[in-house]
């Protein structure tokens, strides 16, 4: 009677252990990283991430049925944040090159933009290479702004790096530089911000830079994660096939 007593409380403790374990499979946390970026990523008045692209990785999570924590981090970090699996995935409007794919990996796109240069509005140049000669462009940490400005104009500009793109714009308030390099979206976000929004305008690429002008947006995770690629894969498509992708872009960019 008193091995069967034991038999009964191992099989106990083992069950015990089986649905503690099983539990806390089940309730695995995805550690999200981002860095502020509006309209894509906002930091609201109680220090809460808010935006495009919080909304976006929300409705993944609830689709790939996962708690998520969100973490306000530098861009200049993705990489080896996620390579020291610090975060399990990074959602920041990242463009899907050649540059950071040598170190991480992309989601299936879940947006697209363009890429502009935003100047004050008295100045007179344009992108062309003959125009913008000598000229001083900033440009965020880490970015694919900085490759892709070498690749179209070599060493023929100057490129002023900073650690985050508030301070790109705080340098061409101050007219410490002639342009920043960005999303078009974020710039125009930034534009209508200011109190004199006429003060800056936008400048278009070349059409002959094509890869300036267009670039989708992924989720970036660490190379040999393909386990997480596959949920975050499947759950884009739920997003835009059900119509909640179409709404989040309605919500942020109007129609």
């Amino acid at each position: 009677m008193v091995k069967k007593g034991l038999f009964i409380s191992i099989i106990s403790v083992g069950l015990v252990f089986l649905i503690s374990t099983t539990s806390h499979a089940a309730a695995k946390i995805l550690k999200f990283a981002t860095a502020i970026s509006p309209p894509f990523t906002i930091l609201n008045a109680n220090q809460e991430l808010q935006g495009f692209d919080i909304d976006i990785a929300k409705a993944l999570c609830e689709k790939m049925q996962v708690q998520c924590t969100f973490n306000n981090d530098h861009f200049s970090n993705m990489i080896l944040s996620l390579k020291t699996n610090k975060y399990d995935a990074w959602i920041n409007a990242i463009s899907i090159d050649e540059y950071h794919q040598k170190d991480v990996s992309f989601s299936k796109p879940y947006f697209s933009s363009t890429i502009q240069l935003m100047a004050i509005k008295d100045t007179t140049f344009n992108a062309a290479p003959v125009e913008i000669k000598g000229k001083t462009i900033g440009a965020e940490e880490n970015s694919c702004f900085i490759h892709h400005l070498k690749n179209a104009y070599g060493d023929t500009i100057k490129i002023r790096i900073f650690p985050t793109e508030s301070d790109a714009y705080i340098a061409l308030e101050k007219s410490s530089i002639d342009a920043v390099i960005g999303d078009s979206t974020t710039l125009m976000h930034w534009r209508s911000k200011q109190k004199d929004s006429k003060k800056y305008r936008l400048i278009g690429l070349p059409a002959k830079y094509s890869n300036l002008v267009w670039h989708k947006y992924g989720i970036a995770i660490a190379k040999d994660n393909v386990e997480l690629m596959k949920k975050l894969n499947d759950a884009i498509n739920q997003i835009k096939s059900d119509g909640t992708l179409r709404e989040l872009v309605k919500k942020y960019f109007g129609n």
